[in-house]
């Protein structure tokens, strides 16, 4: 199956973002569960010390462990044990002796020492088990297990089970003595059901969150990858329409971003496939119709003589002749214009003097200018103009612009040839009268077989080519030609090259 650019993109976005919420997940996790035991193994150290300073304290005030088998003095000397169970000294002073109660003898009866109470009842060597018998209140209300030793090691005082056998042992000293030790059991142990229950509720929601995130994730992925890629999508669908021949086909390019580049891009490719296509159509139907002129004529001619209509003398042979000879410059034309387009179209550059180039070639038109009545001007500077060039392309240029000043100047008129050195720029003006030509046309002369109807009919014999060629032939010389209006009232062609140097007769 198939997978397009969009659910390529859906997955490429939604994985990573679905990557980055599991990730967050399990640091949520982490974090919280290192954090919440942080919490206990400092409340733990708090207590611990609270209770040494407290223990030590009671110790120095009792010189002995004595005082920890009457729960009344515990919980007075050791505060921090009170929430065992040990109910602290009441605000009034000690509790009324003469109240009924339950527990330890009075003073005097058996077990008592003089109003001190006796161990409590049942093991009078254990030590004292303050253990919690509340429910499990808040978190910061809830100490640690631990166990009270005294030097020999025999327990004293214990809160809660017994610390596990790994526990640290915190010394308790007096004047720098050892009196006992400390043993409180590590923030695991305080671990109670509702601490768990917290901790699960907190890993489900953090997994819940997760879910709920990649999924939202999921969605936003849908929607940006239909948001990005529509403009591809029109692109693409336009490319298809382009690619079977509709290049009227356009696509929104409103923006600044690389996909609207692309489509401003596309949409220029559009119109030079069009521009193009209709120049192929346009250049087939002219090349066509230039082919077919010439030949029709040939063929009518030989068709007249094999009917006897004419006789093949010396005109008829000449007529014949001028057109194989304009059958032969056209495809001479479209040859050559074919290696310029391939880069194929020799040239061999040397050092040469552009002037009797010119001036030859103009001499070259002279009888044709005077058959059809047109005088010919030339103006040629007597210094030497030094450029590199190919003499062979330069006449070919000169020619070409002589023979369409020749074919396109009404008898009666004049041609003026100019060349001249202006600083380190070689000047070549071919000037003639009218007719003129539209200023609007005069940037498409030099377009392959163009011509301007009124002034530039097929009548004269031209095939469009000529200027056009000559365009790629200065433009192989690092030069420059343009098209203007002549002040004699037709057509200006002004060719610009750069001088090699400049040298005197």
């Amino acid at each position: 199956m198939r997978i397009g650019i969009t659910s390529k993109l859906f997955v490429a976005i939604s994985a990573a973002c679905i990557l980055v919420a599991v990730t967050m997940g399990v640091a949520v996790r982490w974090s919280f569960e290192q954090g919440f035991l942080g919490y206990l193994q400092r409340q733990s150290q708090t207590h611990s010390l609270r209770l040494q300073q407290e223990l030590e304290a009671a110790w120095a005030k009792h010189r002995s462990w004595d005082f920890i088998k009457d729960p009344v003095s515990a919980a007075a000397a050791i505060p921090e044990a009170i929430d065992t169970g040990v109910p602290p000294p009441g605000p009034s002073g000690p509790p009324d002796m003469n109240a009924p109660h339950e527990g330890p003898p009075p003073d005097g009866a058996p077990g008592g020492n003089g109003g001190e109470p006796g161990p409590p009842p049942g093991d009078a060597g254990a030590p004292l088990d303050m253990r919690d018998t509340r429910s499990p209140g808040p978190l910061g209300n809830r100490h640690p297990p631990f166990r009270v030793y005294d030097t020999d090691m025999h327990s004293v005082l214990q809160k809660g089970p017994p610390p596990p056998p790994d526990a640290p042992r915190l010394p308790l000293t007096v004047d720098g003595k050892v009196i006992g030790w400390l043993v409180v059991a590590g923030p695991e142990v305080m671990f109670h059901s509702a601490d768990r229950q917290f901790q699960a509720q907190q890993v489900r929601a953090t997994w819940i969150i997760a879910g709920f995130a990649a999924l939202l994730a999921a969605g936003v992925a849908i929607v940006l990858s239909r948001l990005l890629l529509a403009p591809v999508r029109r692109l693409v669908l336009a490319t298809h329409r382009l690619a079977s021949g509709d290049y009227s086909i356009r696509v929104p390019d409103a923006g600044s971003d690389e996909l609207h580049n692309l489509a401003a891009d596309f949409n220029r490719l559009a119109i030079s496939l069009g521009n193009a296509e209709r120049s192929r159509r346009n250049l087939i139907a002219d090349i066509s119709h230039e082919l077919r002129t010439p030949l029709a004529v040939l063929r009518g001619e030989l068709e007249a003589i094999e009917d006897g209509v004419r006789k093949p003398d010396r005109t008829t042979l000449a007529s014949l002749q001028a057109e194989v000879a304009l059958l032969s410059q056209l495809i001479d034309d479209l040859y050559e214009l074919s290696l310029a387009d391939i880069g194929e179209l020799s040239f061999e550059k040397v050092r040469l003097d552009v002037a009797p180039i010119v001036e030859a070639a103009a001499e070259s038109f002279k009888d044709r200018l005077a058959d059809k009545k047109i005088a010919l001007e030339t103006d040629i500077d007597a210094a030497s103009v030094i450029m590199l060039g190919d003499p062979y392309r330069l006449t070919q240029l000169m020619k070409n612009l002589l023979e369409n000043a020749l074919r396109y100047t009404d008898s009666g008129g004049k041609v003026r040839v100019a060349v001249a050195q202006h600083e380190h720029e070689i000047r070549i003006d071919v000037q003639d009268t009218h007719p003129a030509v539209p200023e609007p046309l005069l940037p498409h002369l030099f377009d392959r077989l163009f011509r301007v109807d009124a002034s530039r009919s097929r009548q004269s014999g031209g095939a469009g080519l000529g200027l056009a060629l000559c365009k790629h032939i200065v433009g192989q010389h690092g030069g420059t030609i343009d098209a203007l209006r002549s002040p004699l009232g037709g057509l200006w062609i002004a060719v610009r090259f750069a001088t090699l140097e400049t040298k005197d007769d």
